[in-house]
Parts: C-alpha cells; sequence; structure tokens
C-alpha cells in the first residue's frame, strides 16, 4: 500500500511537470535480446521518434549492444548507435554513437532490484547543410526498478508491473553547442509494463525531461517523452529456454 501511495504521489508530479513542457516526442521502440548463454547476451533495438508540439523533427534509431555477466551483480557491456535525425528547418544530421556501459545491481530484495548503469558514449555528428562534424563525449548514469504489482510475486508470465527510473547526463569533452555545458539534462520516468509469456512484454513510460544550455542553469528547456516498448527475448542455448 505505501508503494502504491508513493507512486501515486509520484505520477502526479510527473503529470505537473509535463503540463509545462515546451515540446514532446513520441517514441515506437522493439528490442530484441538473444541470450547466447549464461554469460553473453546480444541486443539488438530500434524504432521511430517523432517531435510532437514545438519539435518539428523526426528521427529513426538503430542500436546493438553485447553484454557480458561478470557475476550476479555486476554486467559490462558495449555497443553502437546510429541515429538520422531530419529537422525541417535545418537539414539531415547522422549520429554515429558507440558506447561502454558497466551495470550493477544492487540492492536485491525477494521480488524487486535497484539496478544501476554507468555508461560513457562518443558522440560524431555530421551535418547536410555544411562539412563539420561534431565530436563529443558524455557520461549517463541512470537507476531504476520494476516490480509486480501484487508484491508478493515476481514479474512472470500474464503479469503487469510497474518501472521507475532517474537518469542524469554530463558532458565530458566538447558540446554540440558553443557554450560548454557539463550537466547536460535530467531525465525521470514512470511506466507501465505487461509480461505476455517468458519471452514478450510490452511497456509504455511517460518521461520528463530538462536540458540544459549552459552553464547559468537559465537557459534550459523541458521535453514529454511518450516511449511505447515491445520487448522480446531468444535463448539460443535450448537449454535456458
Amino acid at each position: 500500500m505505501f508503494i502504491r501511495k508513493v507512486l501515486l504521489i509520484l505520477f502526479i508530479s510527473l503529470i505537473h511537470l509535463t503540463g509545462k513542457a515546451q515540446t514532446q516526442e513520441l517514441r515506437t521502440l522493439f528490442l530484441q535480446q538473444i541470450s547466447l548463454n549464461h554469460d553473453w547476451t546480444t541486443i539488438f533495438d530500434g524504432g521511430y521518434y517523432q517531435g510532437l508540439g514545438d519539435a518539428e523533427y523526426h528521427r529513426w534509431g538503430l542500436r546493438n549492444s553485447t553484454r557480458y555477466r561478470l557475476n550476479g551483480t555486476f554486467v559490462v557491456d558495449a555497443g553502437f548507435m546510429y541515429n538520422r535525425v531530419n529537422r525541417p528547418e535545418v537539414g539531415i544530421e547522422n549520429e554515429f554513437r558507440p558506447h561502454q556501459s558497466l551495470r550493477i545491481a544492487y540492492p536485491r530484495y525477494p521480488h524487486m532490484t535497484i539496478n544501476h548503469r554507468f555508461r560513457l558514449e562518443e558522440r560524431f555528428i555530421t551535418h547536410s547543410y555544411n562539412d563539420k562534424t561534431n565530436i563529443t563525449s558524455r557520461f549517463r548514469y541512470q537507476v531504476g526498478t520494476r516490480r509486480a504489482f501484487d508484491p508478493d510475486k515476481n514479474i512472470e508470465p500474464n503479469t503487469m508491473y510497474w518501472k521507475a527510473s532517474g537518469e542524469i547526463t554530463f558532458n565530458v569533452l566538447g558540446n554540440i553547442i558553443d557554450d560548454y555545458t557539463f550537466f547536460q539534462r535530467g531525465r525521470y520516468g514512470l511506466g507501465l509494463g505487461y509480461q505476455l509469456n517468458t519471452k514478450l512484454s510490452i511497456e509504455g513510460t511517460l518521461y520528463y525531461q530538462r536540458s540544459y544550455n549552459n552553464t547559468n542553469f537559465d537557459d534550459f528547456s523541458d521535453t514529454t517523452i511518450f516511449n511505447f516498448y515491445i520487448r522480446n527475448k531468444i535463448f539460443w542455448n535450448k537449454e535456458k529456454n
């Protein structure tokens, strides 16, 4: 009961914040996870991102990452993402984004785990309207969890669950804009999911994001993100199925 009250308060607060956002974005994504064995997993995900309201753009992106399980607590991964952004009034942007991550699952509770992700990204962005290539790096820390609405159950087939996350992003090297900004943005989300079977689940998440454009924090923009995900798993090792 306590957790439900907290979720309700957080959801109302999130709705209040998103109501102030100048722009919105709709994301429809698909994620395919392939477990090669007990320790190795490769993941493909991608989809379409549509700017709404004052955000007049659309983009699509594709990403692959491979994870290695060190033990029950630590996982490392590396991957690459490609984004193509079409801004009608500006032109086409192509982004090439390799990354490296450390994931920590701690603490663990009987039916819930707190997950931490530390990620370093390198970004190479080209533009159709000039010959410049922006090269930047940024660091992202994300904390999140998910849990079945029945506090005594794990997330299993035919189970509805909630999820919550928060992420902060820092520029490490360079920036796309002229005024260097160390703290780039904060993104906070609440969502619902439904586990259809052992392999397939669907999720919908509402995010509030605030991005800063200078070091004084007086120039910022707020964005509401509507994120819809379809997740599917394949177990390459038949013994795990």
